[in-house]
Formats: structure tokens, C-alpha cells, sequence
């Protein structure tokens, strides 16, 4: 049986694959941050050996700078923050290199430009890359002729051009790609994913700051008699339909997400007992009976639960899944608020 310092290990490390196989800036920190401290180390021990106790130094700054930004990105959740501090040490490295052992250091530049708009913000990277540029350009000391360092300037330009066409590129991919993962592709509505994301994220604000939350679980009445009568078709446009009514009727920071068949959650910030009663009701009002599919009017009921302090999620659904099923059995087409105890 595994000791409790071993399962800790393991949960460790598990955390540290989901964040590597989800988080894509996180990934290339680590994978880019172990590369540099493997490949600087091999060169501060070589310079240490051979007597180039500056070089070694120099090499050690590098070494410790990187070390810390890598600490950061593994112990916390400040990706962005680690991935800006990460390209300001690796241009700062790279300055310092070639500033202590001349021109065989500016190599590392070219794939510092480059790898710099994995790690951070596009403006933050083109920033600090057109400033790497210009200091290793202007330096008398590291070209021999001036046409060296204007070769050095072009080439370093086209190859800051290309990382930035291509990190942009592959971030407007990477936002399709999670906008499609994180949606209904039949109503648009969020899915299952996205709104665990965002009912984890309002139980956080919620224990943080005392910020209210509520959640609106709504099913649409009879859905089943209007399939078996008009078919899945006539059922998939009804659905589309009251997604983008209860669309249209919401605050424009609320949350809309498709729970699975006829059932949709809706999830209201700022919101205490009173207001979320106040909405929901407004909501009903707006929707419920106003749109016409072949069956006829279309109404729904729901169950509404208001977050409470130290509750999980599980709890904060079953909630309002019971308030919902309180509806439903009491005549439909009608609202229920859950019991604040």
C-alpha cells in the first residue's frame, strides 16, 4: 500500500502532465526552461574547467535566473507572468553572454528570437526581441565590420518576422480550436467542459471575495412527446430555437451552457436570493410559451439555486437538479428556487 508522501508525489505529478498536455505556453516554459538549464550547465562546467571563470559566471547568472522563472511557472498558476519573466531572462542571458564572451554567444539569439513568441505575449516578445536586436547590432565589440552587423540586424529581423506570423497563426488556431472543444455544436451554447470551467472558477471567486453566483437549471417541457411526434430534425431546431431566445433575454457576463438533451444550465454572477429570483423569473416570463415549434407553444421549468459558502459544485447542481424536479412535478412551466440550507 502506497505511504501518503508517495500518493502525494504521484498527485503531483499527474497535476503537472494535466497542466503540460492543457496549458501549451506552461509546456513550452518546461520543456524550453529544462533544455537551457541541461545545455548552460554543460557550458559553465566546460568554462570552469578550461578557466574561464567569467564565462562560467556568466553562464551561472543564466543558469539561476532560469531556474527561478521555472520555479515560478511549476509552483504557482502564473503562466503568463512566468512566460514574460522567462523572455526577459533569456534576451537578459543572451546580452550578458555575448557582452562577456564576445561573438560566438550571438548565436543563441536566433533561437531566443524565435522561441520567445512561445513563451509570452506577442508585444511583449516582439518588444524584447527588437531590443535584443539593436543592442547586439549597435555593439562595436561583437562585429568586425559593419557589414556583419547589418547581416546580423536583417537576418535577426526576418527571423523575429516569421516567429510572429507563425506564434500568431498558431494562437488563432489554438482559440478555434478551444472555442470548438468548449461549445454545443448544435445550439452554440457552452458545453459540459465549459461550464465545469466556469462554475469551478465562480466557487473560487466566491471563497475569495464573498461574490454571489447563482445557477438556473432548465428543461424544456414535453420535449420528449414533440420528438417521438416530429422527429429529431423538428427536436434540433427547437433546441437551437430557445438557445438563442435564452440567448438574447440574458445579461451579456451571464452564462449559457447545454447540459445534455433538453436541459440547459444558465449561470448568473453578482447575483443574492433576491436578484437571482428577480431574473429568473424575467427569464420565464420573456421565454417560456413565446416561441411556437410543431407542437405548439414551447414552455419550460427550472430549478434555481443560489451558491452557497463552502459548497462544491456537485452539491451546487444537485441543488438546483432538485429544485428543477420540484417544478416539473408540480404542473411544469413554472420556477423553483432551491432551499438556502
Amino acid at each position: 500500500m502506497p505511504s501518503k508522501h508517495e500518493g502525494d508525489r504521484e498527485n503531483r505529478l499527474n497535476r503537472l502532465r494535466q497542466r503540460m498536455a492543457n496549458e501549451f505556453q506552461f509546456a513550452m516554459i518546461v520543456a524550453f526552461g529544462s533544455l537551457i538549464l541541461v545545455a548552460v550547465s554543460f557550458f559553465a562546467i566546460y568554462r570552469l574547467i578550461t578557466g574561464n571563470i567569467s564565462g562560467a559566471i556568466s553562464n551561472a547568472v543564466v543558469l539561476c535566473l532560469v531556474g527561478s522563472v521555472l520555479a515560478l511557472a511549476l509552483t504557482t498558476r502564473r503562466t503568463r507572468l512566468a512566460g514574460m519573466l522567462f523572455t526577459l531572462v533569456t534576451v537578459i542571458g543572451v546580452v550578458l553572454s555575448s557582452l562577456t564572451l564576445g561573438a560566438t554567444a550571438v548565436a543563441w539569439s536566433y533561437l531566443v528570437l524565435w522561441v520567445n513568441f512561445l513563451l509570452s505575449s506577442l508585444r511583449f516578445a516582439l518588444a524584447m526581441n527588437l531590443a535584443l536586436i539593436a543592442v547586439l547590432a549597435l555593439n562595436n565589440r561583437l562585429f568586425d565590420h559593419s557589414v556583419e552587423a547589418v547581416t546580423f540586424a536583417v537576418t535577426a529581423g526576418l527571423i523575429t518576422a516569421f516567429g510572429y506570423i507563425f506564434a500568431w497563426r498558431l494562437g488563432h488556431q489554438q482559440d478555434q480550436l478551444e472555442s470548438a472543444a468548449l461549445r454545443d455544436p448544435l445550439t452554440q451554447a457552452g458545453n459540459r467542459r465549459m461550464m465545469r470551467r466556469d462554475v469551478d472558477s465562480a466557487i473560487r471567486q466566491n471563497a475569495a471575495s464573498g461574490r454571489g453566483f447563482t445557477l438556473m437549471l432548465v428543461d424544456l417541457d414535453h420535449f420528449k412527446r414533440l420528438n417521438d411526434e416530429h422527429g429529431h430534425d423538428a427536436g434540433d431546431q427547437v433546441l437551437r430555437d430557445f438557445a438563442a431566445s435564452l440567448r438574447q433575454h440574458i445579461r451579456s457576463g451571464d452564462g449559457l451552457y447545454r447540459f445534455g438533451g433538453e436541459e440547459f444550465v444558465l449561470l448568473f454572477p453578482d447575483t443574492n436570493e433576491e436578484v437571482a429570483e428577480r431574473l429568473a423569473r424575467t427569464l420565464h416570463e420573456s421565454t417560456s410559451g413565446r416561441l411556437t415549434g410543431l407542437g405548439g407553444e414551447l414552455s419550460f421549468s427550472a430549478g434555481v439555486a443560489v451558491l452557497l459558502g463552502g459548497e462544491n459544485s456537485d452539491g451546487w447542481l444537485r441543488r438546483a437538479d432538485q429544485a428543477l424536479y420540484e417544478a416539473k412535478s408540480t404542473g411544469r412551466n413554472r420556477i423553483v428556487a432551491a432551499a438556502m440550507a
